[in-house]
């Protein structure tokens, strides 16, 4: 008897180890198993510090409200100061409930979401609550140019897996999409409009849209760039490191003859395998970029002193330069907390030497480590998830924004609490700035290049009556010039004026960027998405597409398909 019952036990598991195998996908989805490879030691990272060290004003310094409403309202809102970090996250959502009328039309409730698991690091720094105006009228945060978020969550759906809500980082979101904002002649300008507000029936959003100075790319000036790229073994995986090969060699193709490319990679160490070559040696660099092998550990610590050392061998005191590293994050060898790595960046960042991070990978893909890096670089982080991302990324918008034209960008915004009751700012919980910091230079913010584009979302409780002259408050923006080192305000003041009554009668623009949040909303568990569902949102970026729209069809697929996976 206890040997057919032992049997039986056997069988049971054989079948349950094959459905398992069944629901992981097919042998080629190599992610899932990256997270059984890897060991603890290989995703450690100082979370205590991953938000910055003192010197960095808007990742570790929170917005007054923020520490006085997360008080209040840590229980309700999710508003929880940015300590809580996940490097194995499995998620289990619900977005259900009943669709509601009203901007993005009907739609069903959403399924629970399978569980996921990877050995991936996402910092969770909570969702912004409201705040009521006549207690703390400003509002206050850093520029950031920011997309990896978005195109990482793409990247979880494609692999039919719902992004955990860490990952989710919404000004990333909205910030991944153009929205043609009018440039200025000079450093940076600020437009405004505002629409019904999708979350709430008796609630406005405010749209504002921040655009730097264009300049062409045969006017700007000589650029000296320093790739960085991540040789270890864990690039060999889905082609990560042939995917950085086809991104780095569409950037040179973009490139001017003057400009000039050094190439190094680590992975135990360090090593020069490119000096600083003139970029009309097209074949000299690409060959070398070919030649690029993974093999070995993962030290990102050498990988950064060697490209830094010879970016500032390489510096053109009247050009642009750049370090561009690209990495799946894991850092195993030598430093590898956030923190540590960022001191060795913070001087020559202030000396001119500017850094851009691009992500590649999943399953074993430290966020934590990559933006941070970039928001102590003084550049921007981005990610490639495929070879359409390669070629927006590196074959257009890289080059074109390698000029910088503001320095330590910042936003305020003065709400006036006799038409506004409360207010929310979307997402931008780590780049909060303390009010009296606004014009304290000493704070280090965010920096924007030639044609850059930031969108801020704020969502308005307004008082009874407000009409179109009464005034909503002001914003202010505030950066340093990087030619003549002065530093610039502007403003613009925002009234009734700018609000549309109805969803319908606002700019495909407005919507699209609305859109966008409410997607990242869902995604992220936040407190204020009301009923939205993600039918919802998949309907209105239908009907935004089209209207012409072509460019949210990304956003389309990536609401689909987490839609049909849940």
């Amino acid at each position: 008897m206890g040997r057919h019952h032992h049997t039986k036990i056997l069988l049971a598991l054989l079948c349950a180890l094959a459905l398992l195998a069944a629901a992981c996908g097919s042998a080629d989805d190599e992610e899932t198993s990256e997270a059984a490879e890897l060991t603890q030691e290989e995703s450690a990272v100082d979370f205590d510090d991953a938000s910055g060290g003192a010197d960095d004003g808007f990742a570790v310094e929170t917005d007054d409200a923020m520490e006085e409403e997360a008080m209040e309202d840590e229980a309700a809102s999710g508003s929880a100061a940015p300590a809580t970090t996940t490097t194995a996250p499995s998620v289990e959502q619900t977005q259900g409930g009943a669709a509601r009328d009203g901007f993005f039309g009907e739609g069903e409730g959403d399924a629970e979401a399978e569980d996921t698991q990877a050995n991936n690091t996402f910092a969770d720094y909570g969702v912004r609550p409201f705040v009521a105006t006549a207690r703390d009228p400003l509002s206050t945060f850093a520029l950031d140019v920011d997309t990896a978020s978005y195109v990482i969550a793409r990247q979880w759906a494609d692999q039919g897996v719902y992004p955990p809500r860490e990952a989710i980082r919404l000004e990333e979101f909205v910030n991944r999409f153009d929205y043609g904002y009018p440039a200025p002649n000079d450093g940076l300008a600020v437009v405004a409009d505002a629409g019904p507000s999708p979350f709430n029936a008796d609630n406005v959003i405010v749209r504002l849209g921040v655009k730097g100075e264009e300049v062409a790319n045969a006017d700007r000036p000589e650029a000296s760039l320093t790739f960085v790229v991540d040789t270890s073994g864990s690039m060999d995986r889905s082609n990560r490191l042939d995917l950085v090969k086809l991104s780095l060699e569409r950037l040179v193709f973009e490139l001017s003859d003057d400009d000039t490319v050094a190439l190094v990679t680590y992975s135990d160490g360090a090593d020069v395998l490119l000096p600083p070559t003139p970029a009309s040696d097209t074949n000299q660099i690409i060959d070398a970029i070919r030649s690029l092998r993974p093999d070995g550990s993962t030290n990102l610590e050498a990988g950064l002193q060697t490209g830094y050392d010879l970016a500032n061998e390489a510096f053109n005191d009247t050009g642009i330069n750049r370090v561009v590293l690209a990495s799946d994050g894991v850092a195993n060898v030598g430093l590898v907390d956030p923190a540590g790595l960022t001191s060795l960046i913070r001087g020559d960042a202030d000396k001119g030497i500017q850094l851009v991070t691009v992500g590649v990978g999943m399953g074993n893909f430290n966020d934590v480590v990559l933006e941070q890096l970039a928001n102590d670089g003084d550049g921007f982080y981005a990610y490639v998830n495929d070879e359409r991302e390669a070629d927006r990324l590196f074959g257009d918008e890289l080059v074109s924004t390698l000029l910088t034209v503001a320095i330590d960008g910042k936003i305020q915004v003065e709400f006036d609490a006799d038409n506004v009751a409360e207010y929310r700012l979307l997402g931008f919980e780590n780049r909060a700035v303390l009010d009296d910091d606004f014009r304290n230079d000493e704070v280090d913010a965010g920096e924007l290049g030639a044609g850059h584009e930031v969108t801020a979302l704020y969502e308005l409780r307004l008082n009874d009556g407000v009409s179109a002259s009464d005034r909503l408050g002001t914003a202010q923006l505030r950066w340093q010039d990087p030619d003549s080192g002065d530093v610039v305000e502007t403003r613009l003041e925002l009234t009734g004026a700018i609000l549309e009554d109805d969803w319908a009668a606002t700019s495909d623009d407005f919507r699209l960027a609305v859109t966008v949040a409410a997607l990242a909303e869902i995604l992220r568990e936040s407190p204020h998405q009301g009923e939205i569902t993600l039918a919802d949102v998949e309907a209105e970026a239908q009907e935004i597409a089209d209207g012409g729209r072509a460019d949210v069809a990304d956003l389309v697929e990536l609401a689909s398909r987490l839609r049909q996976i849940r």
